[in-house]
């Protein structure tokens, strides 16, 4: 087996093709030696199934007859006329009986006639043909005689054979519980019913059926083999010209066999044999052809494949390898491109990746350079605005008291150390910045926010709705004349994506501006672009820059703007764990 496999795999192709010739030969040669089993295997294997169809058809004669006799023998008539031991009583009942007798007799046509008994047996009561004489008595269950012999009137019935079904007949009291044996009742019945249940079991033209009573005698037949009036079963097991198959059946003993010659299952086996030669002839043919399409669609292609791996090293990452082959090779050699492919956009990405989490240091180093900055002595600046506040409540000036407060939760809120914040401070600390706005322009403009609350205690990236706001302030309503609104909308638009929707009613901005503001958003999202502009605050392009960094592709700033109507800016960014996201805490 070593040996083998270090054998090129056109040899190994070469001997298993030789390896496959002689196979079939010697199939050839073993199936016409086992097709003979084979067949008879099928046959005895399909006459099985077949007797068990019999047997469950002869079965459901056997609960019909049983039902009709306790629809019979358990009537009120016979039940009172068994009961009555008044000779006269029976003699005017007698007709009635027959009426039921002859009303039984219609259900089934193969009911020739029915005899009642008394419990010692001695005949009562007759209809149709059948025996008047004493029978044994008592009967514990329903007994199925062996073949009639008798001699009938009707040359028609004469040729016919005949069987009885014996039932005993039990007292019944109002409850139905049986008190005592009470009499005997027989049907007289005609065997032809079976003879189309035997010829349904017949598996050839030849083959016969027969059923035998206890006695082997035969009740019915359907075939001409033998002569039906005597049968041996051993003597034909012995007889190696026939296939012998014998069921008993449960309920009456009788015995279900069917006889089929071997000369008529094999008849066509020479058909059979001229079949194989053509079909070995065709596999041999088939063999060839395959050989040929193996060298020239496979052996061929996977060579090539394998000279572009050797020299791909060598060609450089930009070369890949030529599809000329539309089936599974093809599919490797494109699955091989695609490979390549992934792998050089994955070290692209790896290389993108990197940068990227360098610009995300660089950006919180200088975030946090930024804050510690900002907190150059906070408790002094946070001191002194509550003394404003204090002096403001004081001389009861409220609106400095309250103007003081909003300022230091602002302040309080910008230099603190997180990155991140739920969405209800992010809210709070806009309309911090609300309240400083209508004082100082009296009222003029108005900042209307309307939030889910669902969304409330998600996380997101800090001090991203007030610097818009600020801009839709400063460059968007205080350069109209009039008054002016800035409506803050937050909404969950997907099932893991907040949308912040900031729209003013304000100057807006006219094409150059706005395809410029475009042009810078476009330039801040490339790699390792630097903004010039961190230390003059955080306006619009830093949070554009900002939420990319922190949230990747998944965010998005879009802006739409017209002049003289306004502008609107809609900010989205998935929402993720809140431990996650607050870890900077």
């Amino acid at each position: 087996m070593i040996r083998f496999r270090k054998l090129s795999l056109i040899r190994q192709i070469l001997y298993l093709s030789l390896l496959m010739l002689v196979i079939l030969l010697i199939s050839y040669v073993i199936s016409n030696l086992i097709a003979k089993r084979i067949i008879e295997v099928k046959v005895t294997e399909s006459v099985s199934r077949i007797f068990l169809q019999v047997e469950e058809k002869m079965n459901s004669f056997d609960s019909d007859m049983e039902g009709i006799s306790t629809f019979l023998f358990y009537s009120p008539t016979i039940q009172a006329y068994l009961s009555s031991d008044d000779v006269l009583t029976r003699v005017l009942k007698n007709q009635e009986v027959l009426s039921v007798f002859a009303n039984t007799i219609s259900l089934k046509e193969n009911i020739r006639g029915i005899q009642l008994y008394d419990k010692e047996g001695k005949f009562l009561a007759s209809i149709g043909s059948g025996s008047k004489q004493a029978v044994p008595s008592p009967v514990s269950s329903i007994e199925y005689s062996n073949l009639i012999d008798t001699s009938l009137s009707d040359s028609r019935d004469s040729k016919r054979s005949f069987y009885a079904i014996t039932a005993p007949i039990y007292q019944l009291d109002s409850n139905r519980l049986v008190t005592g044996f009470m009499g005997i009742g027989r049907f007289f019945m005609d065997a032809t019913n079976f003879s189309p249940i035997l010829n349904s079991a017949k598996v050839t033209a030849n083959s016969q059926v027969m059923l035998l009573d206890r006695n082997n005698m035969t009740i019915a037949s359907e075939g001409n083999l033998m002569n039906p009036d005597s049968f041996r079963v051993e003597e034909w097991e012995r007889n190696k010209r026939y296939i012998v198959q014998t069921i008993t059946l449960p309920r009456s003993g009788w015995k279900l066999i069917s006889l089929i010659p071997r000369d008529e299952l094999l008849a066509d086996l020479d058909t059979v044999k001229r079949f194989n030669i053509f079909t070995y002839a065709v596999m041999i043919c088939i063999l060839c052809f395959f050989l040929f399409i193996f060298f020239t669609r496979i052996l061929k292609p996977i060579k090539e494949l394998m000279d572009f791996m050797k020299a791909y090293p060598r060609m450089g990452g930009e070369s890949r390898y030529q599809v000329m082959h539309h089936n599974e090779i093809g599919v490797l050699g494109a699955n091989l491109n695609k490979m390549l492919d992934d792998i050089d956009s994955l070290s692209k990405e790896v290389q993108s990746t990197q940068a990227r989490m360098y610009e995300i240091e660089l950006t919180k180093k200088q975030m946090e350079i930024s804050a510690f900055r900002n907190q150059i002595n906070p408790h002094f600046l946070y001191n002194t605005l509550e003394s404003m506040r204090a002096v403001a409540l004081i001389h009861e000036v409220e609106v400095i008291a309250d103007i003081s407060a909003s300022l230091s939760r602002m302040f309080r809120y910008a230099v603190k150390g997180s990155n991140f914040v739920s969405v209800k401070d992010e809210i709070d600390h806009a309309n911090e910045y609300a309240k400083i706005i209508d004082f100082r322009f009296r009222g003029r403009f108005k900042i209307i926010i309307d939030a889910d609350e669902e969304l409330l205690e998600e996380c997101m990236l800090k001090m991203l709705l007030q610097p818009i706001v600020e801009n839709a302030v400063f460059h968007g309503l205080e350069r109209k004349v009039g008054k002016g609104v800035v409506h803050i909308g937050v909404c969950r638009i997907e099932s893991n994506r907040i949308r912040f929707a900031i729209r003013d009613t304000g100057y807006g901005m006219d094409e150059r501006q706005y395809a410029e503001l475009l042009n810078k958003m476009k330039l801040y999202h490339e790699p390792g672009y630097i903004n010039e502009d961190t230390d003059k605050g955080i306006g619009l392009l830093n949070i554009y820059r900002r939420i990319k960094l922190f949230y990747g592709e998944e965010a998005d700033l879009r802006l739409e703007s017209r002049l003289h109507e306004g502008t609107a800016v809609y900010i989205t960014f998935p929402v993720t764990a809140k431990d996650g996201q607050r870890e900077e805490r």
